[in-house]
């Protein structure tokens, strides 16, 4: 596999990661003693970053480290996270978290928006093995983000947004955009009861 490049194109957005930390990391049955690190790759798998080995950290490593910005296709749905260890036999995988790109890349999400994330670690056969703690941020050109129409107290894409103020010129195409919210019917037990 080749490392990703620190050069990012224009027309391609990227990801910034900071590994943090990990926490009650296992390998057979047993605390991790040493040597963990962290890989990072899209599921394109053809591109992946690495942090440093933590050799002092033992179950409970600390990175607080910031990666090389990982480029992030359109394609891509998710990225994988995983804590390796390098034991006496060879580099052997803890735990790993496979992460929906959806999660910090969505219509709701402004750019460059910080994410601090805590996920859980899945050994080999799927059972729990510790929690990774990272940040994230992407970078680059992306989906139109939605913002705040302070008039319409309302979330709005840009283009909605430009209605409005076309609206209020008196031109413009007159589309409304809503968030639907649950009215409550009756008692206010709940939708319609």
């Amino acid at each position: 596999m080749e490392k990703a490049s620190t050069a990012s194109t224009s027309s391609s957005r990227s990801l910034e990661i900071t590994i943090i930390s990990a926490e009650d990391l296992r390998l057979n049955g047993r605390a991790v003693k040493k040597n963990a690190f962290v890989t990072v790759r899209t599921d394109s798998h053809n591109q992946e970053v690495v942090t440093r080995m933590d050799s002092e950290g033992g179950s409970y490593p600390s990175w607080n480290q910031k990666l090389e910005p990982l480029p992030l296709p359109n394609s891509a749905y998710f990225i994988t996270v995983e804590v390796q260890c390098k034991t006496s036999t060879g580099v052997r995988t803890v735990g790993t978290a496979r992460i929906s790109v959806s999660e910090f890349i969505g219509d709701y999400m402004p750019p460059q928006f910080l994410h601090f994330l805590s996920y859980r670690l899945r050994d080999r056969k799927g059972k729990r093995n510790g929690i990774i703690n990272f940040s994230m941020k992407t970078v680059g050109p992306g989906r139109e983000c939605f913002g705040l129409v302070p008039s319409l107290g309302v979330l709005a894409s840009g283009a909605a947004h430009e209605n409005h103020k076309n609206l209020a010129s008196g031109s413009g195409s007159g589309t409304a955009i809503g968030v639907p919210v649950p009215y409550a019917h009756g008692y206010g037990l709940g939708y319609g009861m």
